[in-house]
């Protein structure tokens, strides 16, 4: 039997917000490695296929699962300052044949991942910026080829700013205008909550960080008021159309604060937009940069796996691997440290089967034991 192991990171989720630090929980190819290791023990004639799914989010140049030609490493600022390394990965080209354009990837979800501990949340509302996001964005750039694609990977952040950081450090508003002109931009977000609006990115920071609720609603007033007045005043040009992307923003379009995926690290989405960046769910951006409809093709299974599930977002790892599944007639199943989901929601996704680690979230090596027994048991029920 030919199997897919197309699993995603595996973290806990309050209020639906994965928190991907250091010790909650394991990124996409560990998962795969540990689902992997168990079905093999119960199964070992079966040919196993792992194909790690990041979302975009933090860890997913770590996750990479194939592809990568060459890889450099930037030093930027951290959120409340010092040094931190951003990873960028040139990928092999989508398309064989004649050279065309090369995709890059630049891991800036990592950067301003949201810190698990809430009073380290609270300090990067209060206090951090987004500048080491303008300069990872210029080095970039700066190694990029003039006709090349860069995607840049972003998450929910408790860094709020507006995007004020992140202009500064490419030079303010004209600065950036000529860092982005004519680049192939494309973001590839892990969260796509808009930046303002009752929904708004601004919410969950409440039971995501120590601080009073007045405080968080008059630090989400400023990024908002903030990223908008910066969207305003960027009118950079509509950029060429490419191969990932249909389209983006007309000349002189803005951006409004309660657009879909506006709030990203804290609206620097909004003003990446308001550059010409275009905007597409960081699953649906990946699972097509590592082929996973050709690997799909190839298998008589495909397995997924999320941290939590309580609903199905429409874009999320578990819905583009059901669904690329289910594109060829393929069974595919969820395995989910919790859930709570009706068949019926699970077979709009194309998903045949939920498999939960059960109650309460281990460390990562307790995780990855529940994995491999969760990959065993899958192997005794599905494998023929």
């Amino acid at each position: 039997m030919r199997v897919l192991l197309a699993p995603g990171g595996m973290y806990p989720e309050p209020r639906g917000v994965p928190l991907a630090g250091a010790g909650t929980g394991l990124p996409a190819h560990r998962v795969a490695r540990a689902l992997a290791d168990g079905w093999a023990r119960a199964r070992p004639r079966d040919v196993l296929r792992l194909l790690a799914l990041p979302d975009g989010g933090a860890g997913s140049a770590a996750s990479w699962p194939r592809g990568v030609t060459r890889s450099h490493r930037l030093e930027v600022a951290g959120p409340l300052g010092g040094e931190r390394p951003v990873d960028l990965l040139c990928l092999t080209a989508p398309r064989q044949g004649a050279p065309c354009p090369s995709t890059w990837f630049l891991d800036a979800g990592s950067l301003l991942a949201l810190p698990a501990d809430p009073h380290q949340a609270g300090l990067h509302l209060l206090r951090g910026s987004s500048r080491g996001l303008g300069q990872a964005l210029a080095g970039a750039l700066d190694l990029v080829g003039g006709r090349d694609t860069l995607v840049v990977g972003l998450g929910r952040s408790a860094v709020h700013d507006g995007g004020s950081g992140l202009v500064q450090a490419l030079g303010g508003v004209e600065g950036a205008q000529d860092v982005a002109s004519g680049r192939d931009l494309v973001l590839a977000l892990a969260d796509t909550t808009a930046l303002g609006g009752v929904a708004g990115a601004g919410r969950e920071l409440a039971s995501l960080t120590d601080l009073e609720p007045a405080v968080i609603q008059e630090a989400d007033r400023a990024a908002c008021t903030t990223a908008v007045a910066l969207a305003a005043g960027l009118s950079g040009p509509a950029p060429r159309p490419v191969h990932l992307v249909p389209r983006g923003l007309a000349e002189g379009e803005v951006v409004r604060a309660t657009a879909w995926g506006t709030g990203a690290a804290g609206g620097c989405a909004l003003v990446l937009r308001s550059l010409g960046a275009r905007a597409l769910p960081g699953p649906r951006v990946i699972s097509g940069l590592v082929g996973l409809d050709q690997e799909v093709a190839g298998a008589d299974l495909v397995v997924t796996a999320v941290g939590e599930a309580y609903t199905l977002l429409e874009d999320s790892v578990p819905v583009v691997a059901g669904q690329a599944a289910a594109s060829t007639a393929l069974p595919a199943v969820l395995v989910a440290g919790r859930a709570r989901l009706p068949r019926s929601e699970l077979a709009q996704a194309g998903l045949g089967g939920l498999l939960t680690l059960g109650q309460g979230w281990p460390d990562p090596h307790g995780l990855e034991e529940a994995l491999r027994r969760a990959g065993a048991r899958l192997a005794r029920t599905w494998s023929r």
